[in-house]
């Protein structure tokens, strides 16, 4: 429906429309759902003062005679933001989610209740802990140079990032940082070789200010989305910090883009990749992936390294364009996202019925706007403090 309103809608979606409008139950259906917007229009989020009679008579007239191709733009850009929006998509709506079993598509599903309070969408933040062990709180702290390691300036620039310009191999000595997000926070590292990191909440980085050497190794915990500069003569390295026993997993790369998520409370570590080809670890296991695939591997077992060949890309790197997007995720696997995001804690009571969620939603909503999408599937949720219940 959000086609309809942004005026995007294709010849065969408008004729698909009205073919609808002009079915007899449909329009008896539709009907009673406009009365009870006209009456009722704010318990829909409405809030807009309309003539409804006179805009039903308009588009029902249109859909029961023919329409040059003229008319018909429009009649879309006239209604469709008024009606389309409102009373369409709440019509399929409503048709849609009376049937409804264990598997709710949602997408792009706008939230029609209202929670208690409400909690602001995670930013830019980070700490930056130096060699020396001082710390450095970089959402307080001003632009420009923040701090001198070694030979290597670091500047912090606008819209949440880090830079590290410096002596690069003139340097002999060897200097680590450390960037730390918490809940709700983000950043975007320029390494000194000029790579990019993308750090999600709760995630960490540990870098050399400049690299010496023939290799580039960096550690990270939680996730992370790298494009690495191409270097052949110098391979990049990601370690996964060890997320129990010894074992640990590498990423090898000489210049690609790819993204890492290995968060403790997950199940599997994921790295999924964009451009290029990279090796994937863990101990004695060795695995090149190329662009499209994933490799998962459970820490916590053998370590092998599972490839999954049509990995959705965009759902993996969702969170680094500002989204959230699930493809069939259950709910626990959004809520911990959720928790991460908008740094809050959760608590299950009661029977949690089995639902799998298809959505894409702004991860600039505040947290009741994520919620009320999900309150759409038989669950509910209570908000007290930083404590978030969710039950049946």
């Amino acid at each position: 429906m959000r086609l309809f309103a942004d005026n995007k809608a294709t010849e065969q979606e408008i004729t698909e429309m009205l073919r609808l409008l002009r079915q007899e139950d449909g329009d008896k259906e539709l009907e009673s759902l406009m009365e009870q917007l006209r009456q009722e229009p704010d318990s829909y989020g409405s809030g807009m003062q309309v003539d409804w009679e006179s805009i039903w008579d308009t588009i029902h007239q249109s859909a029961i005679r023919p329409v040059t191709p003229v008319r018909k733009m429009q009649w879309l850009r006239v209604a469709a933001a008024i009606i389309i929006l409102i009373s369409i998509s709440l019509y399929f709506f409503y048709r849609n989610t009376s049937n409804r079993s264990t598997k709710d598509e949602i997408v792009k599903a706008e939230p029609i209740h209202e929670l208690n309070h409400d909690v602001l969408p995670g930013g830019n933040k980070a700490i930056l802990t130096l060699a020396n062990g001082s710390q450095i709180v970089l959402d307080s702290a001003a632009n420009g140079i923040v701090a001198q390691q070694g030979n290597t300036e670091v500047m912090k620039l606008a819209n949440g990032q880090l830079v590290y310009k410096g002596a690069g191999d003139q340097s002999n000595e060897v200097l680590y940082n450390t960037m730390t997000t918490p809940h709700g926070g983000q950043y975007k590292l320029i390494l000194p070789d000029g790579s990019r990191v993308w750090l999600n909440a709760v995630s960490s980085i540990r870098f050399p200010t400049a690299f010496i050497g023939k290799e580039r190794t960096v550690e990270i915990t939680g996730e992370a989305y790298f494009e690495i500069v191409k270097d052949l003569s110098r391979t990049f390295r990601v370690v996964v910090k060890p997320l129990s026993g010894n074992r640990a997993m590498e990423v090898a790369v000489l210049g690609t883009h790819f993204n890492i998520n290995a968060y403790e409370d997950e199940p599997t570590v994921k790295t999924t990749l964009l451009e290029g080809s990279i090796k994937v670890s863990v101990g004695t296991s060795l695995t090149i992936i190329k662009p499209g695939q994933q490799a998962q591997t459970q820490l916590n077992s053998s370590g092998i390294v599972k490839v999954i060949h049509d990995a959705d890309v965009a759902e993996a790197v969702a969170w680094k364009d500002g989204r959230f997007e699930f493809k069939d995720a259950d709910l626990k696997t959004i809520m911990r996202q959720i928790m991460r995001w908008y740094d809050v804690d959760v608590d299950y009571q009661g029977n949690i019925p089995d639902r799998y969620f298809t959505a894409d939603i702004s991860r600039n909503k505040t947290l009741s706007g994520v919620l009320k999408i999900l309150k759409l599937s038989d669950v509910d949720f209570k908000l007290e403090g930083k404590m978030l219940t969710v039950t049946p």
